[in-house]
């Protein structure tokens, strides 16, 4: 049940997927405004992370669990009513964004804090598996919905049809976060937030204690200028930006219009859509079994190659077509989509289920929510920045050079792996003794 936070974290991106295409067709926003409509999701983590960390360490990480859960069935109602009104459209996607940006916080640090060593790494694993079910069930759905009313690029039809194709696209989302609302209701509380509220009861006053355990801001931040959790904490907002910096959350919010670019016209860009996001849901089981095995830097370092490589190819195809006069067509469409299994496969492999083991297993107990919060922040804001950009940059300079940016950023994230020091089987408190002794 815990998993079931990555499903709202794919559904998030994945359904802005489905439902883009018929949203430009109809002509209801600029480009701009589009992207924008795209990078509000982002723009509502970033405004989340700021009181992430607080807020599962005054409430606990079961209260915060429910809370974003619920944030998102308020939140798609908002969108579905906004009737074309960009600010009543934002701020729906805004309050998507945040319970999404909570859940990217307490759900991997919930697991890493209930989950022996042993069996850490597939336990948190779960919620990679479970994001990639978000995004196979949008793209499922959209695919179902191009099927029954018709692709958005299709001639005849009508805005009132396009209309409802997005909004069904929404609306279906409610049924899998109630499922994960009430399950929620019912998960035991972590034990080392238990732990840590009982030592911070038991160290201080009555009064004096609800203080510090409500206000662990000036705590964290004298720990994290300490030098045993610099490097750990530099280390994990690292990945999470060069996460972000080699586009793959723009580029699942875009697939779909990305394969039409490439030469899938109507439905077949919705079937490359689903296409890769299967493989990358089962290339996420292969990589939570190898994971415990293998190691979370030997994955992170051909994950991060592989992926590069896809990157690159994307690119060149897409370079191809708008700047040496190669006619987009299904056979372009088709060598797009290999380059795009190569990506998402290795991604899947190693970013897409290390980031959030690295992300919480650096992070020291003392630091941990803030920690993760803050490096959370440099993501969604990094992401956030990219996606409100991501049209404006493609139709100032091309679809190609943004892929060859996001293969230039795979490299340095190559770079950032190679930093990482071992964690695969190590208990939390033999991982900061790790840290204390290099410095």
């Amino acid at each position: 049940m815990a998993g079931l936070g990555g499903l709202l974290y794919g559904i998030d991106f994945g359904a802005i997927a489905a439902a883009m295409p018929y949203i430009k067709s109809m002509g209801m926003f600029t480009d701009a405004q589009v992207s924008w409509i795209v990078g509000a999701v982002m723009f509502g983590g970033i405004l989340s992370s700021l009181s992430a960390g607080v807020l599962c360490d005054k409430l606990g990480r079961k209260k915060m669990i429910v809370a974003a859960a619920a944030m998102f069935i308020v939140a798609i109602p908002i969108v579905c009513f906004s009737g074309g009104f960009l600010w009543a459209m934002m701020a729906g996607r805004v309050l998507q964004g945040m319970s999404a940006g909570y859940m990217a916080v307490v759900m991997p640090m919930y697991l890493t804090e209930t989950l022996p060593p042993e069996i850490r790494g597939r336990g948190t694993g779960i919620f990679q598996f479970c994001l990639w079910s978000g995004l196979v069930g949008a793209a499922l759905v959209g695919l179902i919905v191009a099927g029954w009313l018709g692709a958005a690029d299709a001639e005849g039809i009508a805005n009132e049809t396009k209309d409802l194709a997005w909004k069904i696209n929404f609306w279906w989302t409610l049924v899998p976060v109630a499922v994960l609302f009430v399950g929620a209701l019912f998960l035991p509380e972590s034990p080392v937030w238990l732990e840590r509220r009982k030592e911070l009861e038991s160290s201080v006053g009555v009064g004096e204690r609800m203080t510090e355990f409500q206000s662990p801001t000036p705590t964290t931040r004298s720990s994290l200028l300490q030098r045993k959790y610099v490097v750990p904490f530099l280390l994990a907002v690292a990945v999470l930006t060069f996460n972000k910096t080699t586009g793959m959350s723009s580029i699942t919010s875009y697939a779909v219009v990305i394969f039409h670019k490439a030469g899938f016209t109507g439905s077949l860009g919705n079937v490359g859509d689903l296409a890769i996001k299967l493989v990358s849901m089962i290339t996420t089981l292969v990589a939570a079994s190898l994971v415990d095995r293998k190691g979370r830097t030997w994955l992170l370092k051909v994950g991060t190659s592989g992926m590069t490589v896809g990157l690159f190819a994307i690119g060149a195809v897409l370079f191809a077509i708008e700047k040496c006069g190669v006619t987009a067509s299904p056979v372009s469409g088709g060598i797009c989509l290999i380059a795009f299994f190569v990506m998402e496969i290795f991604y899947s492999l190693g970013p897409g289920i290390c980031v959030w083991l690295v992300l919480s297993e650096l992070m020291p107990m003392r630091i941990r929510a803030n920690g993760m919060a803050i490096a959370l922040f440099m993501n969604q804001l990094t992401a956030w920045g990219l996606a409100s950009s991501f049209l404006p940059w493609v139709n100032s300079w091309g679809w190609y050079s943004m892929f060859f940016f996001f293969a230039a950023n795979g490299v340095l994230y190559f770079l950032i792996a190679c930093l990482i020091p071992e964690t695969k089987g190590k208990s939390l408190d033999e991982l900061e003794h790790l840290f204390e002794k290099r410095c």
